[in-house]
């Protein structure tokens, strides 16, 4: 299983302008994957330290899969 992380940007839409959309950082738990996913926008950080990881506001990890965020698997 291996840790990435995903920025959702534009999330949000409450205030004035200025204010509207933030950048939203998932975690996700990917059994079987230890791949390079950055071009779907997965940054792998299996590796970074938490302090990092909470720089980001990433406090937990959903389990999921490859099918389960839309993406085909890799072979």
């Amino acid at each position: 299983m291996s840790r990435y992380i995903k920025k959702f940007s534009r999330v949000g839409s409450i205030g004035p302008n200025e204010e509207r959309g933030f950048g939203l950082w998932v975690g996700y738990d990917i059994e079987g994957i230890e791949d390079d996913l950055s071009d779907a926008g997965l940054i792998r950080v299996d590796d970074w330290p938490e302090e990092e990881l909470r720089k980001r506001g990433i406090t937990s990890f959903t389990q999921t899969s490859l099918e389960k965020l839309g993406l085909s698997p890799r072979r």
